[in-house]
């Protein structure tokens, strides 16, 4: 009996797999050669350190058009007298010493940028994120066409050499490789507000935050559940379209800020919701049916058949995205993956003070 649900579950789970890193074939780079306004939308708390490094990688872009728009959430830092220092006119700081009653601090802080912003698109990112190359926006823009109105690209967190900083680099991975191929499936669901991009007009006309203004994250995600369809979202892909990030030090930060990133959740469409369970659950339930199989003749066939369909399709899928994540640590990083995620997506339902920054 244990054998047939182990089988019929890393059936059901390679399923997946297979059918999403297929996703990636449909991809078609698009090259819009016409260059639209941009303005680069960011929010900080007492970022100073990170900007130092994020805005001149921006300045650098090799494009003729765009303005970096940063919204200063209360800082107590050095932020504005850093960013006043450089003396660049692309460069536009809003000073928020006060939220308004009802709002999240980081989306009313993105509200008040896009709402200074005078570009034809809104690019977003993080203060502690760093462009893959000056080609960044150029990449963005190459996508932009007349029936699109959402870009979503990948933002990969960059090593430190410990195995918490894979362990989170393959995640972020395994979330690319989720919403990149439901969005080229035209399924989007989500996006990282990481890198991402948005007509301003069209961003003006939907509800922009106020559905969700109160809540603490999906800024992103859930922007893309209200207003995103198959036709009116383009995925952006390659080298020079990331945008990188880093991983958090300690174990107990990343659970905090993954409960923070799965705590919305519980507010997506209740489709998305069954799907992103289900694949959740095949994947665990797979690894501990293997386990429980270890005694079988059939165990180590199955086991390499398993890690061989992952390796293969993640590799095509990585490859796609531009990304790079560690192959040598693929068996631990999966099953650590498989644990976590659900455990914590659980732990987040559970969780009632959740907040942007301290």
């Amino acid at each position: 009996m244990v054998l047939i649900l182990c089988v019929t579950s890393l059936l059901i789970n390679l399923g997946f797999t297979i059918a999403f890193s297929s996703a990636f074939m449909r991809y078609r780079s698009i090259e819009n050669k016409q260059h639209v306004s941009l303005s680069i939308i960011i929010a900080a708390r007492n970022e100073e350190a990170n900007l130092k490094k994020l805005i001149p990688q921006l300045l650098k872009q090799d494009y003729p058009n765009f303005e970096v728009i940063v919204a200063l959430d209360r800082c107590s830092d050095n932020s504005k007298i850093y960013l006043q220092s450089l003396g660049d006119q692309k460069i536009k700081v809003i000073d928020i010493n006060e939220v308004e009653p009802n709002w999240n601090p980081k989306k009313f802080a993105l509200d008040q940028a896009i709402y200074n912003a005078t570009g034809d698109w809104l690019v977003f990112t993080d203060a502690d994120c760093t462009p893959s190359s000056n080609q960044w926006l150029k990449t963005f823009n190459g996508h932009i066409t007349d029936k699109k109105v959402i870009l979503i690209g990948v933002s990969p967190y960059r090593t430190d050499g410990s195995f918490l900083s894979y362990y989170i680099q393959f995640e972020a991975f395994m979330t690319a490789f989720l919403y990149i191929s439901n969005a080229l499936l035209r399924k989007p669901y989500m996006a990282v507000g990481r890198n991402m991009a948005v007509r301003k007009s069209f961003f003006e006309a939907s509800d922009r935050y106020e559905l969700h203004k109160s809540t603490t994250g999906g800024d992103d995600d859930l922007f893309i559940q209200e207003n995103s369809t198959k036709s009116n979202t383009q995925v952006v892909l390659g080298r020079e379209s990331l945008m990188y990030t880093v991983p958090e030090t300690s174990w107990k930060a990343y659970k905090n800020q993954k409960i923070r990133h799965l705590s919305v959740g519980k507010v997506y469409k209740v489709h998305h919701q069954v799907f992103l369970t289900f694949f959740h659950l095949t994947h665990l339930s797979t690894l501990i049916l293997l386990l429980l199989s270890t005694t079988h003749a059939f165990f180590f066939p199955m086991l390499l058949f398993y890690l061989f369909i992952k390796l293969v399709s993640y590799r095509f899928a990585a490859g796609k995205m531009g990304v790079n994540i560690n192959y040598i640590m693929l068996p631990l990083v999966d099953i650590l993956y498989a644990v976590l995620i659900p455990v914590i997506a659980l732990w987040s339902k559970l969780e009632k003070d959740i907040k942007w920054k301290n």
